[in-house]
């Protein structure tokens, strides 16, 4: 089902001044979301053709797509975490570049072969059935189509981690590792590139058939 959400300037401020406080605070960390994500992009090089996000969060990745000027899907199963991203684009400007569904990853509804792109970045750790996701993604993806896949490395989780114990919370964690994912496209044959910044692993695959 397609999100289109209704926001309100008064929304879209006080969601802004929210996520500002949240990027300061990881960044006195060392760790900074938006740098991390411009990384992974720039790996993956140019994107042709139509995008598809597996895992929208909050909207960090989705931002510095819109802001780079690419138009795309994506997907979440929390319509909360929608309004989130949503919020974040429209405080850019960057909200018609995006269109947004309330979708699970791990059962998506488009047809097979459906983009040339899948992105996937900081998802993999919240997922116990690794094989359900990537086959899914795998599906959708056209032959000769990029994936942009990329998640916390050790010392990028420890830092979530911590700031989420401070907080009083518990960050979940699978503990699916990028050697998971790596072995899962190199058995189909897949041509792939692996990639390390200081706080994330990237992995860019191209899909060949």
């Amino acid at each position: 089902m397609q999100y289109i959400p209704n926001l309100t300037d008064k929304e879209i401020e006080q969601n802004h001044q929210y996520f500002a406080q949240r990027i300061s605070l990881y960044k006195s960390k060392g760790l900074d979301f938006l740098k991390s994500r411009r990384f992974i992009l720039k790996k993956a090089g140019p994107l042709g053709g139509n995008i598809l996000e597996i895992g929208t969060g909050t909207g960090h990745t989705t931002l510095v797509m819109a802001g780079t000027g690419y138009e795309f899907s994506s997907i979440d199963k929390d319509k909360e975490v929608l309004k989130t991203a949503a919020l974040n684009l429209a405080y850019q400007d960057l909200l018609s570049r995006v269109k947004f569904y309330i979708m699970d990853g791990m059962s998506l509804t488009f047809a097979d072969h459906s983009f040339e792109n899948v992105v996937i970045v900081n998802l993999f750790h919240h997922i116990d059935v690794m094989d359900k996701l990537l086959y899914q993604a795998d599906r959708v993806l056209r032959p000769d189509g990029k994936f942009i896949l990329a998640d916390f490395n050790e010392r990028g989780m420890k830092i979530v981690e911590s700031i989420h114990r401070r907080e009083g919370r518990i960050h979940e964690n699978s503990g699916i590792h990028k050697d998971y994912v790596y072995s899962y496209f190199q058995k189909l044959r897949y041509e792939i590139k692996a990639y390390e910044d200081k706080f994330h692993w990237a992995l860019i695959i191209k899909k060949i058939i």
